[in-house]
């Protein structure tokens, strides 16, 4: 794929997941479809935090030379940043915010702005093009996990 063809990939996962956001009720924000599955609540949550971690990766990787990237363990999250007092429509918005501000950034990246590399302890070299994928199909992923939730 090339870079136009990730970020309108990337675009229309998060459209796709905040339409889908916005048809759960209220009522069954909290609620899990089994035990070990996260409620549409958290998966919101989650993908706010996400969203706001890769736009770090996609700045850095943007305007410094071969930065570090910091990993992120999602199972902390939700006992760190505490998922269950969070308000599900806040971390939509932040949501949507994160994306609009990440969207514009790449959107406005040159050709070779492409092809910049971040280092990931365990992966090595990673292009910016690996980053956006990453990130669209992260997204893709919890559309399905949303609408199953």
């Amino acid at each position: 794929m090339n870079p136009h063809e990730l970020l309108d990939t990337y675009h229309s996962n998060v459209q796709a997941f905040i339409k889908a956001a916005k048809a759960i009720s209220p009522d069954k924000m909290n609620t899990q479809s089994a035990p070990d599955q996260w409620s549409a609540a958290f998966i919101i949550h989650h993908m706010a935090d996400a969203e706001l971690q890769f736009g770090v990766r996609f700045a850095n990787t943007l305007v410094e030379d071969n930065p570090a990237i910091v990993p992120f363990d999602e199972e902390k999250f939700p006992i760190g940043l505490q998922y269950e007092k969070r308000n599900p429509q806040i971390s939509l918005t932040a949501f949507e915010a994160a994306h609009n501000l990440n969207y514009e950034v790449l959107n406005n990246a040159s050709v070779e702005d492409w092809n910049r590399t971040s280092v990931h302890p365990d992966k090595g070299l990673v292009h910016l093009t690996s980053l956006v994928k990453l990130c669209g199909g992260h997204i893709g992923t919890h559309i399905e996990q949303l609408k199953d939730s």
